[in-house]
This record gives structure tokens, C-alpha cells and sequence, in this order.
């Protein structure tokens, strides 16, 4: 690796460690808490303890954190942990506390990179591959940090295998439990919400359809009144007694209650409307959430086209989106343009939100690997009923898919940019102020 590169390297690192301070943190500790519960099985400072499971589990829940970085700061953390306990608590001395101790923190890091080349983030969809996997990098795990504690011979090492084999099974059936387990109970809760709303949008299209029967009467009503019209202009056309003009007259007045009453119906249309269309839930929709309601659609949108496209969403921050409508449409719209453009097979889709508190600022960042956009299409994407998309029946599309996004995205003060190149893909980079009329923290 060249010093450029070694530099790189080291930047990315500082910055993901700063990205993801929080969740370091709360890894490093709870494993910390966790690892003072343990046995001693050999009658020697080798121990057991469930903090493997806690930091297990925590690499499989902060999935966009590499495991080698989770890892070493659960390593290091757990050792000074440990040091200080036993400094403070047990009264050893400082080179003795490091001397036991440090054994364990190997055990951590080695633990991390059998996980890292067994790909264990791969392995979730094959419950068996995956207790093996992760058995064997524990089993892996406990023999580097006996070595290293001198504590292993031929002998001893027949005697301990079944035992490590065992513990090493189970603390992997512990955590594929409790992260299926939280898989489980995220699906209820996104079924369920979804349910709800399901049953609102059947209510919704029960009360539209009442809402058409005016709309049918207005129209008719329209009809009667343009004929109306049409005839008195006839009849204003030549000459006219005394008799017909007061018949004209009292047309005119039987038109202009006719207008009155398709004024009504429109205005009565209108307040019904503003009523059954729901506006955004006064306490808004969290982020991921809304991840996952673009998930579910985009996958659901995708089996019925059959197309196998990977969406990847991640963001850096969790908050509340209060225009969520709004944030749906602007995402969906960018989604479905990435999906028209990239292959069947090996399209892949990333969308990425992350709040910059330090700006105010908020960026998404929509990008796919498909096609790209002609230069000389460019300038006029965002343009109303501008579209090179063809529907299945051979008509154009209306291309406002793009207009309403621009639309949006500039009622909320902010700005899309569009970056593009031929058979590698689009990107479409968004920046919204981070208004609290808009969002807010949770």
C-alpha cells in the first residue's frame, strides 16, 4: 500500500469513527457489561462470557459498520474495562491486570476477522451456514487467545475441543435467535402499520366514489347548460318580440341558477375532498420507517415487472419527516426513473439521507448503475412533459415524474443536481435545508 493510499485508508477510518461514535460506543460498553457475566470452565483465567453474544448481535443490527471496526473497539474497550476493574476492584497491580487481560482482547480481534473472511453478514438467509460460520470463528477465536495465555497442549486441547465446540454452537444459536427474533418483530410492525393504512385508503376510494356521483350530476348539469346558451345566442340572433325577450329572460335566469347549482356541487366536491384526503400525521414518520414502506413498494412494484434489482438504503442519522407525503413522493419518483434505467438482472439502486447537523442541511443521494442520460437529453430532464420512456402501449410517457420532483424539492427551499455518464449510471443529488417546519429529531 502506497503512502497516498495508507493516507486514504486512515482518513476513511477517522471518519467512520466519527460517523458511528454512538453506536462504537454503546458496542464497546454493553459488551464490556456484558462480558462480567462468565464462568471459568478450565480452572485457569480462560474465560466464558455473553459478551461474545452481545457484540455478535450488534454486528449483525449495525449492519452499515464494518465488523473489523465494531470489533476492535469492543476489543479494546473490554480490555481497559477489565484493567480498571481489576485495578480498582480487585487490587492487582497494574502490569498484572494488563498480563490477564490482554489475552482477551486478542480474543476479540481474532473473533472479528475469522467473521470478516467467513462474509457472516452474507450468511443471514442460511440459518445452518451461518451457526457454522460463526461457531468456527469462536472456536477460531478461543484458540488464539489460549496460545497467547500458553494454556493450550495437544493433550489439554483434546480434553477442551467438545466444550469450546459447544459453547462456540450455542452463542451462535443465541444470536441468530435474538437478530431473527428483532427481524420478526420489525416485519409485524411494518405489516401492521401497513394494514392501517390499507384499510384507510379503502376508506379513502369508498368515500371518492361518492365524491363521483356529483361530479357525474355536475357534468350533466353543464351539459344542460351550455345547450341553454347556445340557444339564446340563436335566438339573440335575429329579431326579437317583446314576448321572446321576456322568454329569453327568464332562460337567462333559469341558466344562471344552473351555474349556481354546478358552482355548489364543485365547491361541496371540494370541501369533501379536503376532507378524506388525510393530510401527514401531526407527529410525522421516522426516517427508516420510511425506508421501509419504500422497500416493501419498491420490491413488491419490482416482483410484478420482474425485475431483480438490488435497493440498497442507508442513512446516517434517524429523524422525523413531517411532510412524509412529500419526502415519499420525491424518493419513489427517483426510484422509479433508477428502476426504468438500469439492467434486469444486475441494476443496482442506492439511496442514501444523511442529515448534516453541522450544515442544517439535509442530502439525498439517488444513484444507479444503469444506462445514463444523452448530453443532449440533459438540459431538459426536469422540463414538463419532457420523456424518452416508452409505455407499454408505444405512447409516450407524460415525463412529469422528474417536474414534480424539482417541484418539490424547491417548495422546500432546496436544490437537484443531476450527474450522468453513458452505460455507468445516474446520480441525482439532492440538498434540503433542515427546516423544523419539515423535520424534526427524535
Amino acid at each position: 500500500m502506497t503512502k497516498p493510499q495508507e493516507g486514504f485508508f486512515v482518513e476513511k477510518i477517522i471518519k467512520t469513527i466519527i460517523r458511528y461514535k454512538k453506536e462504537l460506543l454503546i458496542a464497546g460498553w454493553l459488551t464490556a457489561i456484558l462480558g462480567e457475566v462468565y464462568f471459568y470452565p478450565f480452572g485457569t483465567p480462560f474465560r466464558f462470557t455473553i459478551g461474545v453474544v452481545g457484540i455478535s448481535f450488534l454486528i449483525l443490527y449495525f449492519k452499515d459498520i464494518e465488523e473489523m471496526l465494531l470489533i476492535f473497539f469492543a476489543g479494546v474497550t473490554v480490555f481497559i474495562f477489565r484493567v480498571i476493574l481489576g485495578i480498582l476492584v480487585k487490587g492487582s497491580p497494574m502490569e498484572v491486570a494488563v498480563h490477564l487481560h490482554f489475552p482477551a482482547m486478542m480474543f476479540y480481534f481474532a473473533y472479528g476477522v475469522f467473521l470478516k473472511l467467513l462474509k457472516i453478514k452474507d450468511l443471514l438467509t442460511l440459518p445452518v451456514n451461518f451457526v457454522a460460520a460463526m461457531s468456527l470463528a469462536d472456536i477460531a477465536g478461543n484458540i488464539v487467545e489460549l496460545m497467547i495465555r500458553r494454556e493450550l497442549s495437544l493433550k489439554y486441547f483434546q480434553e477442551i475441543f467438545t466444550f469450546l465446540v459447544g459453547v462456540g454452537i450455542l452463542r451462535a444459536i443465541i444470536t441468530f435467535s435474538l437478530y431473527w427474533l428483532l427481524e420478526r418483530y420489525k416485519n409485524i410492525a411494518v405489516k401492521e402499520e401497513h394494514e392501517r393504512r390499507y384499510a384507510e385508503l379503502l376508506d379513502l376510494l369508498s368515500q371518492l366514489k361518492a365524491e363521483l356521483i356529483f361530479l357525474k350530476k355536475s357534468t350533466m348539469d353543464l351539459e344542460n347548460a351550455m345547450k341553454e346558451s347556445y340557444e339564446i345566442y340563436n335566438k339573440l340572433g335575429g329579431e326579437v318580440s317583446k314576448e321572446e325577450i321576456f322568454r329569453i329572460k327568464k332562460r337567462a335566469l333559469n341558466l344562471a341558477k344552473e351555474i349556481h347549482e354546478i358552482k355548489k356541487d364543485y365547491l361541496r366536491i371540494n370541501s369533501g375532498f379536503s376532507q378524506i384526503i388525510p393530510d401527514e400525521e401531526k407527529d410525522g414518520m421516522s426516517l427508516n420507517s420510511l425506508f421501509d414502506v419504500i422497500k416493501i413498494n419498491t420490491e413488491r412494484w419490482m416482483k410484478v415487472y420482474n425485475k431483480k434489482v438490488q435497493l440498497k438504503l442507508r442513512y446516517n442519522k434517524n429523524f422525523i419527516i413531517k411532510n412524509y407525503f412529500v419526502f415519499l413522493s420525491i424518493i419513489g419518483n427517483l426510484i422509479s426513473n433508477a428502476l426504468d434505467a438500469v439492467d434486469n438482472e444486475r441494476g443496482i439502486i442506492n439511496v442514501i439521507v444523511n442529515l448534516d447537523e453541522n450544515k442544517n442541511k439535509i442530502f439525498i443521494t439517488v444513484s444507479d448503475n444503469g444506462y445514463g442520460i444523452d448530453k443532449k437529453d440533459l438540459p431538459f430532464i426536469f422540463d414538463p412533459g419532457f420523456s424518452t420512456k416508452m409505455l407499454e402501449n408505444g405512447e409516450l410517457s407524460t415525463g412529469l415524474g422528474l417536474t414534480h420532483v424539482k417541484n418539490l424539492v424547491e417548495e422546500m427551499e432546496g436544490k437537484v443536481e443531476v450527474k450522468t455518464a453513458r452505460q455507468k449510471g445516474t446520480t441525482f443529488f439532492i440538498e434540503i435545508p433542515y427546516d423544523e417546519r419539515y423535520f424534526s429529531r427524535i
